[in-house]
């Protein structure tokens, strides 16, 4: 007997039994040159399915004992439809697929996909939560032939292709620790927006970007595909430097404009916002009123 034998009899289990407990105490992190181990027969498959089980658990999050779940896991060089036989209420979840292609035209709760590579996967039915979510996955392609997805979340994965039918079909694309994302229109044959941690790093330096923590979100913004740094307001809100600018730009804007109002409604009333008992700055009878009216002081406060 070898070695490798002695050493599998001498913990008790069999040279497949080692083989396949190695295998699923692996963390799955995807192979762009397809070297993860491979379940060997039913006794690997029967070990792994409790682990597994336990991950996706956490990936639905709370309440998941209690969501209906629809697993593709593990299926290699496999092209089919998923329709409407599939339970409505339920989550499709593909796991550790390779090489597939998948048409969904059921209706789902949510799609995930965990860990495939070479896939492609064509929606076309609804999916209500209007969300799927990809992670570590590697050369997939994403054909979103509707209008049902409102926020496509891709985490830790590379070379991902995403082609909507329209550009009014795209409204979030929230990314991190993804390299070379492509996004395309069905009917712009010829445009692809290409983007991704590197060109990140690039258009954001010289800050220091974390691969693994830092997000960004792909979107039209006035009628241009954009992608853009998302930063937390001190409340935790999530937004990007941009808006964050616009939103206090437009604060300060209607505050002026709300005093503006004020002021010309109480002096429609005979009455001067802030000017009794006060001394007037010195101001010339030409010069601009200190009120801040815009008016000339003899026309306004110094009558």
């Amino acid at each position: 007997m070898s070695s490798s034998n002695n050493g599998a009899s001498s913990s008790g289990l069999s040279k497949t039994e080692a083989e396949a407990k190695v295998m699923a105490e692996t963390i799955t992190v995807s192979d762009a040159k397809n070297s993860l181990p491979q379940p060997k027969g039913q006794e690997a498959a029967s070990i792994k399915d409790d682990l597994e089980d336990k991950k996706a658990d956490a990936q639905l999050g709370s309440g998941a004992k209690d969501q209906e779940v629809f697993f593709v896991k593990d299926e290699n060089k496999v092209t089919k439809e998923l329709d409407k036989s599939i339970s409505q209420k339920a989550t499709i979840y593909f796991k550790g697929c390779k090489d597939g292609n998948y048409t969904i035209s059921a209706r789902a709760v949510k799609i995930m996909i965990e860990a495939c590579q070479r896939c492609t996967f064509n929606f076309k039915g609804r999916i209500y939560t209007n969300t799927i979510e990809a992670w570590k996955t590697v050369d997939l392609t994403l054909n979103i032939m509707n209008d049902q997805v409102k926020t496509l979340q891709a985490d830790m994965s590379s070379r991902m292709t995403v082609q909507f039918d329209t550009r009014d079909s795209l409204h979030s694309l929230v990314w991190s620790g993804v390299n070379d994302l492509k996004v395309k229109f069905e009917d712009e044959p010829t445009f692809v927006h290409t983007t991704g941690f590197e060109q990140m790093k690039q258009l954001y330096a010289p800050q220091e970007l974390s691969f693994s923590v830092d997000q960004f979100t792909t979107r039209i913004v006035e009628k241009e595909i954009t992608t853009e740094q998302i930063v937390r307001l001190a409340n935790g809100y999530p937004t990007t430097e941009r808006e964050a600018k616009q939103f206090d730009n437009q604060q300060e804007l209607n505050a002026k404009r709300a005093e503006e109002f004020i002021r010309n409604k109480l002096k429609e009333n005979g009455i001067t916002l802030g000017s009794k008992g006060i001394p007037k700055k010195e101001a010339g009878r030409n010069e601009p009123c200190p009120c801040g009216s815009g008016k000339k002081n003899k026309k306004c406060c110094n009558k």
